[in-house]
């Protein structure tokens, strides 16, 4: 390549363009080194073979990245700096640059986005290659994107009149000469000699090219990665040693594939013998040979987190992925979810990073800093955003709220690169049960999405209604087939709860699964107490040395109950007193951090246990934490979160001396014509969803089994309870109501979600919101 001939001479100085030639020269250079580490499963496979007709597939993938910032050569963007920009070009281009400059006294700039420049050009310039019309406006608008949003058609084409800005046939050809040196740069025949007409780029495929130009070009637009190249510089040189600056700049990420032991059985993985869901894990995934879904339904406290574990250890290596990512309900069960994943890591001697992704990260742990120049003079703040907050989205091994996630379902800017950073991992989403409508349904577009790139998903849920496991699997398998929602028949469970089902490509199986005896006749108590009576219920339980728990709907109540109870508890000999602790969402971070630490000290499964306590706490203890309490009373809540609220008593270890499990509930007071609840609850929950519950529960004193549990939840949601005898009034209006409340949660999320996969015409469809809904807000309410 030393002799290589280049239409500008070796080091470009002539034409002006050498630190364009020199940055696109890096860009590829780092996109070789992230392409297999970034791109993996059916993206990967796609893009290969959408450019193996052209001879070396990953060496046009490269290319086409590097071609990203070729808008930049064009009069607007180089009348940026008007001086040098003369200088460098000379005096063929001066009038031009003059003639679009931006006039003085102009605070903002006037410039024509290079990104659109380059969808322009690169659009004419395949074409002229014999590209079909379709693949050339997908893979210009791929490229021209890289800073976050695909430019739709009228746009390219309102660009295309503006010929002062992109300067017409003269600058053109500077451009095309551009493209064709940088090929020869690369080691790449003539791309004009080449069968163009073949390629046709996928909506997968054109996701992970998307992805990887932007994050290359994020990287390499690092000075600390790549310094700016001097004036005279020998671009055959100048290509090797990138390839080495890439190397290391790439190293620094830690971005490697996870390797997890072979086999990766589960006593491996923690040490421990597994139980029959974890069993039954274990041996649904090792036979796995394709992406799938796996939804896990098992009560609290069997294992199904560490299930969905070792099945990320056993389907990573299998589907020739990079790693994983875990998206819990809350920023708790994040931070207790890096705990077991390190954990594990740590028993294994594997020195493979865990990255924490939600809101208050930083609380927790130290985050990577600055990264990214991209115009001159200026930083970039979306690449600073990636890198500084977001970047952990693209890590191997991640662990953090679903929200970060479910961002990869809306119209967005850079919503590609999320997607990207989903797609070579198993994705994992606890808690299925307790979102909201407005969540669920940005879930199951997601689920589309992730079934259309092939991405291996598990879903944990300890009590799923019918309904919504249906809805699931219906997404995931519609994505995965590329049809919609309504092509998929999803048949009625085969098995009784708990279970275990795959759905794939070719259809879905239900595996049955043993309760432990831990929860295997499980009998729960059930009391009910008035709200005058919870702080005596609490320290009456207390005085038998016990730990127990009160949870409330509303902070104002929990609030309450703990101003109570420090005052009753002064009041107590010393040697009476029980320990008083308190978790809400409102706690700063770090107190929050703190307090988390200390329930898991004292009530965690290898907690010391204080002789008495009392945990007063909001929904925080229904989902964030892994404790064990000898009781608990709670508010009356939808029918799942009170059984997830009673998996949090007796959830370790059972026995005679911890005394009845006992649940009380509270927070409703019976009327003729209907329970009444706590001013401003129907903001948290529907109350249709909470008379329902207590008109299944009100009448009980005891429940036998987790079974008993998940029918309950099944007449719950499926609206098979009786509307008792006076309330008819009350449950019609609010039945009625929550169909309003549903309909708009769904309206809602449609306005801001990703199209279905396989309707996707143009990619502009993915980050931008059709603009007659972009000033409409939803607010989603829990079902």
């Amino acid at each position: 390549m030393s002799d290589v001939w280049l239409p500008w001479g070796k080091s470009a100085k002539q034409a002006g363009c050498h630190p364009l030639i020199c940055h696109m020269l890096d860009t590829a250079a780092v996109a070789e080194r992230m392409a297999p580490l970034l791109l993996r499963g059916r993206v990967r496979s796609e893009l290969a073979a959408t450019f193996g007709g052209l001879g070396d597939a990953w060496g046009w993938v490269v290319f086409l990245c590097a071609v990203h910032d070729l808008g930049k050569y064009s009069p607007t963007f180089q009348a940026l700096n008007l001086p040098l920009s003369s200088a460098r070009l000379g005096p063929w281009a001066i009038r031009d640059l003059k003639f679009v400059a931006k006039p003085h006294g102009v605070p903002r700039r006037v410039d024509t986005p290079h990104g659109l420049l380059t969808a322009l050009h690169l659009q004419e310039l395949l074409a002229s290659w014999g590209a079909s019309q379709r693949t050339a406006i997908m893979i210009a608008a791929a490229l021209g994107g890289h800073h976050g949003h695909f430019p739709a058609g009228e746009v390219v084409a309102q660009a295309r009149r503006e010929i002062n800005a992109h300067g017409e046939r003269v600058w053109a050809e500077q451009r095309t000469s551009m493209v064709a040196g940088l090929a020869l740069l690369r080691g790449l025949p003539d791309p004009r000699t080449l069968d163009w007409a073949q390629v046709d780029l996928s909506v997968p495929a054109a996701v992970g090219l998307a992805a990887l130009t932007t994050v290359s070009d994020w990287i390499a637009s690092d000075t600390s990665n790549f310094a700016f190249a001097e004036d005279e510089v020998d671009l055959v040189a100048y290509a090797k040693a990138a390839a080495v600056q890439a190397d290391a700049a790439v190293d620094r990420l830690k971005m490697s594939p996870w390797a997890p032991p072979g086999g990766a059985r589960f006593e491996e993985l923690f040490g421990q013998s597994p139980r029959s869901v974890q069993e039954v894990v274990e041996r649904v995934t090792a036979g796995l040979d394709g992406p799938a879904l796996v939804v896990v339904e098992a009560p609290t406290g069997e294992g199904k987190t560490k299930a969905a574990l070792q099945a990320t250890a056993a389907l990573v290596p299998r589907l020739g992925l990079a790693g994983s990512y875990f998206g819990m309900p809350t920023q708790a069960t994040s931070n207790q979810m890096l705990a077991v994943m390190q954990g594990m890591l740590t028993r294994l001697g594997d020195p493979t990073t865990v990255s924490l992704v939600h809101s208050a990260a930083r609380e927790v742990l130290a985050e990577p800093t600055e990264v990214g120049m991209d115009e001159p003079g200026t930083l970039d703040a979306e690449a600073q955003a990636w890198f500084t907050r977001k970047r952990n989205l693209l890590s191997v091994l991640g662990c953090g709220t679903i929200d970060q996630a479910l961002k990869g379902a809306f119209r967005s800017g850079h919503v590609f690169v999320r997607l990207a950073g989903l797609a070579n991992k198993v994705v994992v989403f606890d808690e299925v049960h307790a979102y909201d409508t407005y969540m669920s349904t940005l879930l199951q577009r997601l689920l589309m999405w992730l079934g259309a790139l092939g991405v291996p998903v598990v879903l944990l849920s300890a009590t799923l209604p019918a309904s919504r496991r249906a809805e699931l699997i219906a997404a995931w398998q519609a994505g995965h087939r590329g049809c919609y929602l309504q092509e998929i028949d999803v048949p009625s469970a085969s098995e009784p709860y708990p279970r275990v089902t795959v759905a794939d490509a070719a259809g879905v199986v239900d595996h049955p699964v043993e309760i432990s005896e831990l929860n295997r006749d499980r009998v729960v108590h059930l009391e009910q107490v008035p709200d005058e009576g919870v702080v005596d219920w609490l320290l009456e339980q207390a005085a038998q040395d016990r730990c127990v728990a009160v949870v409330h709907n509303l902070v104002r109540r929990a609030t309450e109950t703990y101003a109570e109870l420090e005052r009753r508890i002064k009041e107590l000999p010393a040697e009476d007193r029980p320990l008083l602790l308190a978790i809400n969402g409102t706690l700063p971070t770090g107190a929050r951090r703190r307090v988390e630490q200390e329930l898991q000290g004292f009530f965690g499964e290898h907690g010391m246990r204080p002789r008495r306590a009392i945990v007063v706490g909001t929904q925080a203890i229904e989902q964030s934490l892994d404790l064990d309490f000898d009781g608990l009373i709670t508010d009356l809540a939808p029918i799942d979160l009170v059984f997830q609220r009673a998996g949090r008593v007796h959830r370790h270890r059972r026995g005679a001396e911890r005394g009845r499990l006992t649940v009380a509930i509270t927070g409703v007071v019976d009327t003729p014509t209907g329970p009444e609840f706590p001013a401003y609850l129907r903001t948290v929950y529907a109350p249709i969803v909470l008379m329902r519950t207590w008109a299944a529960l009100k009448d009980l004193d005891r429940i036998d089994s987790w079974t008993t549990m998940a029918q309950l939840v099944e007449e719950v949601y499926g609206d098979q309870v009786a509307c008792p005898p006076g309330w008819e009034a009350e449950w019609r209006r609010e039945s009625d109501r929550l169909t309003v409340v549903q309909h708009n949660d769904r309206e809602a999320a449609a306005e801001s979600y990703l199209p279905q996969p396989h309707l996707v015409e143009t990619l502009s469809d993915l980050t931008e919101r059709p603009r007659a809904l972009r000033t409409r807000k939803s607010t989603g309410r829990k079902r």
